[in-house]
C-alpha cells in the first residue's frame, strides 16, 4: 500500500513539474541589458543606417523592422522619389497627406517660424536645381534660381485636418511651391524608430541615420553610449569630439555633407532661401544635443542658416538643449552646458 501511495505521489510531483515548467516557458523571460549588442545595418534613405539593440530581447527580425520603416517613411517623405506621397503633392497628383507626413510638415513650418524664414521648407523650388550627388556638379543659371526665389514662403502652406475617421489631412500650397523636407526627415525617423523599438520592449539600442544618432536609454547599469562627432572635412572616421549620452540625440548639419567646388569658389548644400545660393556666414558645422531627433535635426539646420550668434542665442532658450558650433577657421564654441556631455 506504501508503494503504490509512493508512485502516486511521485506522478503527481512530476505532472506539477511539467506543468510549472511549461508555464515558466510560456512566459517571458526577464530582459537583460547585453554588452555585445545585436546590430542590423544597410543603405536607406540614402545614406548608411544601422540599428544596434542592446537588449536580451533585440533579435535581427526586430530590428529589420527598423529597416522597413525607413522604406515607410521614405515613401512618405523623398522628394525625388516617384512614388512617394511628397513628390505627389509637389506635383499636385493628390493634396491628401497621413498623419506622419502633415506633422513633419508642421514641425518645418514652426521652424520657420522659429528663424524668421531663414530656414523655410519650401526650398525645393531652388534645391531641385542644384545637384550636389550629380558626376560632375555645376551651379544653376542665375535667371533659374532668380525665378525659382518667387516659389519660396512656408507661410503659405495650408494644412487642414480631413474630416472623416481618418487621421489624414489635406494640403494646400500655390502652385509652383516644391516642400523640401531633407532637412529634417530622418530626424523624424529616428524618433519612430526610438517608439517601435520601446513598443517592443527594447529600450536599450543606438539608432544611427547616417550620422544622426538617437541613443534609446543607455548601456549596462545605466551608463551612457559613447558618440563620435564627426570632424569636418576627414575621409576617415575622425572625430571632433566623443560626447556621453543617454536617451539622448546628436545631430549634425555642416557644409562638408554634400558640397563642390567652381572656378575656386565652394558651394555647399544648406541654401539662403533669400538668395538661392549656399550660406556663407563662417560656419562649417553645428552639433546639436536633444531628447528628441527631431529637435536636433530641425535646430542643426536652424541654427546653422542663423549664424553664431543668433544660433547660439537660440539655443540658450531652450531647455535640455545644447549645442557645439565649428567656425570654419578651426574655433569651436559650446553652449553653456554642452562641457556637460563632453567625454573628456
Amino acid at each position: 500500500m506504501k508503494k503504490r501511495n509512493v508512485k502516486y505521489l511521485t506522478a503527481i510531483f512530476s505532472l506539477i513539474l511539467i506543468i510549472s515548467s511549461s508555464l515558466l516557458s510560456a512566459c517571458e523571460m526577464p530582459v537583460t541589458v547585453i554588452n555585445d549588442p545585436v546590430t542590423v545595418a544597410g543603405f536607406k534613405l540614402n545614406t548608411y543606417v544601422a540599428i544596434s539593440g542592446y537588449t536580451s530581447n533585440s533579435t535581427k527580425d526586430t530590428l529589420n523592422e527598423c529597416l522597413n520603416l525607413c522604406d515607410k517613411y521614405e515613401l512618405m517623405f523623398s522628394r525625388t522619389l516617384t512614388d512617394s506621397i511628397l513628390y505627389k503633392v509637389n506635383n499636385r497628383e493628390t493634396n491628401r497627406i497621413p498623419k506622419e507626413l502633415a506633422e513633419l510638415i508642421q514641425k518645418g513650418i514652426e521652424m520657420g517660424d522659429l528663424s524668421d524664414g531663414a530656414f523655410d521648407i519650401t526650398i525645393g523650388s531652388v534645391s531641385s536645381l542644384w545637384d550636389f550627388t550629380a558626376d560632375n556638379p555645376k551651379v544653376p543659371n542665375a535667371t533659374d534660381i532668380s525665378n525659382a526665389l518667387n516659389y519660396i514662403d512656408y507661410t503659405k502652406i495650408a494644412l487642414t485636418p480631413v474630416n472623416d475617421d481618418s487621421e489624414d489631412y489635406t494640403i494646400g500650397m500655390p502652385e509652383g511651391f516644391i516642400i523640401d523636407l531633407g532637412a529634417i526627415a530622418k530626424g523624424y525617423i529616428a524618433d519612430r524608430l526610438k517608439d517601435f523599438l520601446i513598443e517592443k520592449n527594447i529600450n536599450n539600442a543606438v539608432i544611427n541615420l547616417g550620422g544622426n544618432v538617437l541613443c534609446v536609454g543607455g548601456k549596462k547599469n545605466n551608463a551612457s553610449f559613447n558618440i563620435g562627432i564627426k570632424k569636418p572635412f576627414t575621409q576617415s572616421e575622425e572625430t571632433l569630439m566623443t560626447v556621453k549620452l543617454n536617451n539622448k540625440s546628436a545631430v549634425s548639419s555642416g557644409t562638408y555633407e554634400r558640397y563642390f567646388n567652381e572656378d575656386s569658389n565652394f558651394y555647399h548644400h544648406i541654401l539662403n532661401p533669400t538668395t538661392g545660393y549656399p550660406y556663407n556666414n563662417g560656419l562649417t558645422q553645428v552639433t546639436i544635443i536633444s531628447g528628441q531627433s527631431i529637435d536636433g535635426d530641425c535646430l542643426s539646420t536652424t541654427c546653422f542658416v542663423l549664424g553664431l550668434e543668433k544660433g547660439l542665442e537660440l539655443i540658450e532658450t531652450l531647455e535640455n538643449t545644447e549645442a557645439v558650433f565649428v567656425m570654419a577657421d578651426g574655433d569651436i564654441i559650446y553652449s553653456s552646458g554642452m562641457q556637460d556631455y563632453i567625454n573628456n
